[in-house]
């Protein structure tokens, strides 16, 4: 009996499962997630070669609907060890958020977080199907990211949408995507100057550097052809100091001015 019990759990059939649980699925850029992974055994004792938590997120693709998974940060929990019949281990963890972990919004329809982000854990049994688990999780902008939104904000910009895609090759970073904040002029100076802006923030420990593209209005007979090729767009980047921005953020609002202004 043991010995069929053993050739059933190799395939997957009363084997070890797995059960990670959160300690609060409401997190911010750059703070502590916490949890615990449950780790059950089966029909029969197991050798548990490795637990591995990623935290996962899906980007898209500029002209496609293709969307692409991503690894935002991966943790190997554990040392090998052995799990006996109907045995419960529970194993707790903890783990900085990264700082460029893609903020979430709940879509109005679906009531899902857009862009999704979500825990994977893998247990790695020898000789068997390796069990997992998906846990969502809604992640909140930093303090900084709050900041720079709001300071746009103030020189008459909306905030439009927001979205996850693959990084532009005109940006520096190891991401293989970035999240892109959408805003339209709605009042002041640049209402029916500026058809767009568009922001990508990339926070670090102690800096920011924020990549943005300015969609100029086009006029005359020249506006088809300028829209066609993108001749209307200017890109440009700035890095600001993170203590700055959270006590200064008007210094924020006074710098985008001064570089729209410069487009104009």
């Amino acid at each position: 009996m043991s010995m069929f019990n053993k050739v059933i759990a190799s395939l997957g059939i009363g084997s070890a499962t797995v059960d990670t649980k959160v300690k609060n699925a409401y997190i911010q850029q750059g703070e502590m997630l916490e949890g615990v992974v449950e780790v059950k055994g089966g029909g029969t004792e197991q050798r548990i070669e490795s637990i591995h938590l990623k935290l996962m997120t899906l980007y898209g693709h500029e002209g496609g609907d293709r969307l692409s998974p991503a690894v935002v940060e991966a943790h190997r929990l554990n040392e090998p060890f052995t799990i006996s019949k109907g045995e419960k281990k529970i194993i707790p963890f903890s783990f900085k958020v990264p700082l460029d972990t893609p903020i979430t919004m709940v879509h109005p329809e679906t009531q899902k977080n857009v862009p999704p982000v979500w825990i994977d854990t893998g247990i790695d049994i020898k000789n068997a199907v390796d069990p997992k688990d998906r846990d969502y999780v809604s992640v909140d902008p930093s303090t900084v990211h709050e900041n720079i939104i709001d300071a746009i904000k103030v020189i008459g910009f909306k905030f439009k949408q927001m979205e996850s895609q693959n990084t532009p090759v005109w940006m520096k970073t190891n991401r293989p995507f970035v999240q892109q904040y959408e805003f339209t002029p709605t009042f002041g100076k640049y209402s029916r100057k500026l058809d767009e802006l568009e922001v990508y923030i990339l926070q670090g420990d102690h800096e920011t550097t924020i990549y943005f593209e300015i969609d100029k209005r086009s006029k005359g007979s020249m506006a088809v052809l300028k829209e066609k090729f993108n001749l209307d767009e200017h890109r440009g980047s700035v890095t600001l100091d993170n203590q700055e921005i959270l006590v200064n953020r008007s210094r924020v609002s006074d710098t985008f001015e001064e570089i729209i202004d410069d487009v104009l």
